[in-house]
């Protein structure tokens, strides 16, 4: 009895062997889905053109001599400030300007074709109006210097502006010259020693 039950069972595992094509192995199961990578926060670079835009620029090295028109003098300018020259501001005038690239502090050259020469008292009112029209009408004279080479000093400020500076005036070859060194009032420590030095190169053959 115990044969013929075994036979059975062997009997009908054959059969549905067979009615399965002989492939008893389970179906494959599908691969697991790979797990999400969290992704890291990545840091922007600093908007270098604006910090750039805002750095002093005494901490540019190397000057470039500039010679002012007529080759009435020369001065040694920081390489990095950018220049611009007008010739319509004040009639018979060239007015060449070298602006720092914070926009903070400049250095001023003056040249104005004149016809006859000025005795000291009205070369001193014209500068001075000069003066006026380019930094401010507010501009107050704080000192007047004579230099022993014939140069007149100004030293001024300019409240409406929030600027002061130095400004150095003299005559020859037909023209009333000037040179300027200035600053916006909060950025006077940045700059003094850079117009310093652009003010002591003067050079006049």
């Amino acid at each position: 009895m115990k044969k013929i039950a075994v036979i059975s069972i062997l009997l009908g595992v054959m059969i549905f062997v067979s009615a399965c094509g002989g492939n008893a192995s389970p179906p494959a199961a599908e691969p697991a889905a790979p797990a999400a990578i969290a992704e890291e926060p990545v840091a922007l670079p600093p908007d270098t053109a604006q910090e750039e835009a805002q750095a002093p620029s005494t901490t540019t090295g190397g000057t470039m001599e500039h010679w002012a028109p007529a080759n009435l003098f020369r001065l040694h300018v920081p390489s990095g400030w950018n220049m611009q020259e007008d010739t319509d501001m004040i009639e018979n005038t060239t007015v060449q300007t070298f602006t720092a690239p914070d926009g903070n502090a400049f250095v001023q050259v003056l040249a104005n074709k004149v016809n006859t020469s000025l005795d000291h008292v009205l070369k001193g009112q014209v500068t001075l109006d000069y003066m006026k029209r380019l930094y401010g009408a507010d501009l107050r004279v704080a000192s007047d210097v004579l230099l022993p080479d014939g140069r007149e000093k100004l030293e001024w400020w300019s409240d409406e502006n929030k600027t002061s500076g130095t400004t150095y005036f003299h005559m020859g070859n037909n023209y009333l010259y000037y040179y300027t060194v200035a600053y916006k009032d909060q950025y006077e420590k940045d700059y003094m020693a850079t117009l310093s030095d652009v003010a002591e190169s003067f050079y006049q053959k």
